[in-house]
């Protein structure tokens, strides 16, 4: 079953958040990824060839920008290396960077490149990068819907300022590798969304919320200009000044991969809820059925018109259930390249596990979900899963055996919240 031009990955779950201003949360740390170098051994055995891997701005220069710690960051280079896998860094993965900026803050954009330089400069090999990982969803989660640091509800003109300082930021750390790296391609993520409106009440909304999915993609290439639907949502519900969205056109930063994050909570319905109000419920909830990754893929990949591929796939569930979900995004990915659609990567996710997802991560409950191998936490040993298997299976070209109960999420009376 090997795919030709098809790359599988398997990557850790990096992230670190600034939950509010006082808390972070560290999935390197919680997993005990932080402290198995054995890890990237456990990666290679599955035969992948590439791995997203964290090299963040929060973990090296937490004080200080001049005040860089590589240390860790060249132990797992140097590994990586050994073990012939290849290193997707990431830089800032649903952070706001150190304590020293923000979301918010006009110097971020300069202080991030100015970060990812010196981080080129010390691994000069490294072809692909990732400077902000899914800066929609961060710029949502942070100043939209209150959950993340600096903890704004639906202050529009701060995920203006957000979303826009991020992209300003991707555009700059990129320019900065590339004067080290001259071939240095950008790998930019974000989650693969969709929403239905379940009466005309929502209508309007719905395809605002359906333009938005391609904002940070498409304001880093320098697409958003007084044609674009969004222009009037920026420009005079967020005030963006039109001089930052000139500067992003003038910086246009073609996109050399463009990955997508799906989940089954991905896709949503909204319903009326009163005058000028609205529910927001997972399609998982109210329809599963009708959850159609490929069709979200493909709408992607027909907006953008850049290769992409499924960036993270994994899900919340037991072994068989999480072996289920990753062998349905894969044939949706071959379906997708049936028909002629560039899909270039499978991206096995959350190698290591990941800790109080269900509620990202402002609940302190320990709350532990596996994922390719077990979540063993700080001073357990990881074990292979069944989603090992179909990794290496997938990274072999084998075909594998799909587990034949249904998952939770095709049990609507068993739908995880």
């Amino acid at each position: 079953m090997r795919v030709d031009g098809l790359e599988i990955w398997a990557s850790p779950e990096p992230t670190v958040a600034r939950i509010d201003a006082r808390r972070v949360r560290d999935q390197l740390a919680e997993t005990g990824h932080e402290k198995r170098s054995g890890d990237v051994a456990r990666l290679a055995s599955l035969g992948v060839g590439a791995t997203r891997y964290p090299i963040l701005w929060e973990k090296v220069a937490p004080d200080a920008p001049d005040a860089l710690d590589l240390r860790w960051a060249e132990e797992r280079m140097r590994l990586l290396a050994a073990h012939a896998l290849e290193p997707i860094v990431t830089l800032v993965h649903h952070g706001s960077g150190p304590r020293y900026t923000g979301l918010l803050d006009p110097l971020f954009p300069q202080l991030l490149a100015s970060y990812a330089r010196a981080v080129a400069r010390r691994f000069p090999w490294v072809r692909r990068w990732t400077p902000i990982n899914e800066p929609l969803t961060t710029a949502r989660f942070s100043t939209l819907y209150a959950v993340w640091y600096p903890n704004r509800f639906f202050d529009h003109e701060a995920f203006g300022r957000a979303v826009v300082n991020e992209a300003l930021a991707i555009q700059e750390a990129m320019r900065a590798i590339r004067e080290v790296i001259p071939d240095a391609q950008l790998v930019l993520t974000e989650d693969l969304q969709g929403f239905r409106a379940a009466d005309a009440a929502v209508a309007e909304y719905v395809a605002h919320k359906s333009e938005r999915r391609f904002l940070s993609a498409e304001l880093v290439m320098g697409r958003v200009d007084e044609t674009h639907a969004l222009w009037p949502y920026l420009t005079e519900t967020c005030a963006v000044p039109e001089r930052d969205l000139a500067a992003l056109r003038w910086f246009a930063t073609p996109v050399d991969l463009m990955g997508w994050n799906y989940y089954p909570f991905s896709e949503r319905v909204l319903f009326s809820d009163g005058p000028g109000r609205h529910r927001n419920a997972g399609l998982v909830e109210v329809d599963p059925a009708q959850l159609d990754c490929a069709a979200r893929l493909r709408e992607a990949a027909q907006r953008l018109r850049v290769p992409v591929c499924l960036s993270e796939v994994h899900c919340i569930g037991d072994e068989r259930e999480r072996a289920r979900w990753m062998l349905q995004r894969f044939d949706d990915v071959l379906q997708l390249r049936a028909e002629g659609v560039d899909v270039r990567a499978f991206g096995a996710w959350a190698a290591f596990g990941m800790v109080d997802w269900p509620s990202l991560l402002c609940r302190e409950e320990a709350f532990c979900e596996d994922g390719i191998f077990t979540c063993a936490g700080d001073g357990g040993e990881p074990q292979a899963t069944l989603v090992a298997d179909v990794v290496r299976d997938l990274a072999a070209g084998r075909t594998p055996r799909m587990p034949v109960t249904p998952g939770w999420w095709e049990r609507p009376d068993e739908a995880v919240a």
